[in-house]
């Protein structure tokens, strides 16, 4: 008999919907196995915060790949991009029984005890972009190599500037894994590979364009001759561009920017931002329910699967290649 599964409403609504890619599965770790080895009927998907771009591609993904094996399928997110406000969301969608969950943690140690709820309660738990510190209670993650993609970031930026000169990182606060690792990977590799490039300290903006913009702002008071801005998400890309140009500094200032949702795919080809380090979330929704579909036939998924990045210019924003890691909604 199929299991029914009655979706819950949370602070955010979930709504229906479906995805369908061929994906690789190769492993970056062990293969994992799962709590719950019944034929999966049901899965949810909790992003990091409602009305993102980037979380809208996982989803598309996700209920594309739903639609197409026949599963019932559900969204949820937070309002804010705040492990307060999504902990009530993943308690709400446990509470409606889904035979696994896919999420994307916004802290990677607030969030570990109430995701463990998940396995108390038999459910399937895989973690999409962000990670947690502890995977004990997973049964897979899926997401990029941030730490390669900030080191892409940085070889994009030496390339922009010729080599020499000051640069930054603009991120949100630490706590989420992409962030650090982003800001950890453009660091070490300007020091490894970069020794003419003068990385300044990161500088941390609060979840917004706004204050994105005011902390470029402020270093470039500071240090009038910077020559790049690492914006390392979709606020902080949003944000430098304006704080360059509120600085008159656009003509003397590279952006490398990271997730190519529409604002910053329009910026690029504008000339606003000069380059976008961007991943392929529709991928990581894919990946996600196939995973969760294969854990309710018994069998074993890997432990990790680390997805594709690229590096998006003007030059290669339109080229068929880059397609899938321009951010879409379905």
């Amino acid at each position: 008999m199929p299991h029914r599964w009655r979706p819950i409403l949370a602070t955010t609504a979930l709504v229906a919907l479906t995805l369908g890619s061929a994906a690789c599965r190769n492993s970056a770790g062990p293969a994992a196995g799962g709590t719950n080895s019944q034929a999966v009927h049901s899965v949810a998907l909790i992003g990091g915060v409602k009305d993102s771009p980037f979380y809208a591609a996982i989803d598309c993904g996700a209920k594309t790949e739903a639609k197409k094996l026949g599963v019932q399928y559900a969204y949820a997110a937070p309002g804010t991009f705040d492990p307060a406000a999504q902990q009530p969301v993943l308690s709400s969608v446990i509470a409606g029984s889904p035979q696994a969950i896919l999420i994307a943690p916004t802290d990677k140690v607030a969030m570990e005890a109430p995701m463990r709820q998940a396995k108390a309660a038999n459910i399937n738990l895989i973690t999409v972009d962000t990670q947690l510190d502890n995977a004990a209670d997973l049964s897979s993650q899926v997401n990029s190599d941030n730490v390669a993609g900030g080191a892409l970031g940085a070889d994009t930026m030496a390339g922009l500037i010729g080599g020499t000169g000051k640069v930054v990182a603009i991120s949100e606060p630490p706590g989420s894994s992409t962030d650090d690792q982003r800001v950890q990977g453009f660091v070490d590799q300007m020091k490894a590979k970069h020794p003419g490039i003068t990385v300044l300290e990161t500088q941390y903006a609060d979840h917004s364009a706004q204050a994105t913009a005011s902390k470029v702002s402020s270093v470039l008071a500071a240090n009038p001759d910077l020559k790049g801005v690492f914006a390392v998400d979709n606020f902080t890309g949003d944000g430098a561009p304006i704080g360059v140009r509120n600085a008159n500094a656009r003509s003397s200032v590279k952006i490398v920017a990271f997730d190519a949702q529409p604002s910053q795919v329009e910026a690029l080809k504008v000339g606003d931002i000069d380059a976008i380090i961007s991943q392929n979330p529709f991928d990581m929704g894919v990946l996600g329910v196939d995973y969760a579909v294969d854990l309710g036939k018994g069998q074993s998924v890997p432990a990790k699967k680390i997805t594709d990045l690229t590096a998006i210019t003007k030059d290669n924003v339109d080229s068929p290649t880059v397609a899938p890691f321009i951010y879409k909604s379905c």
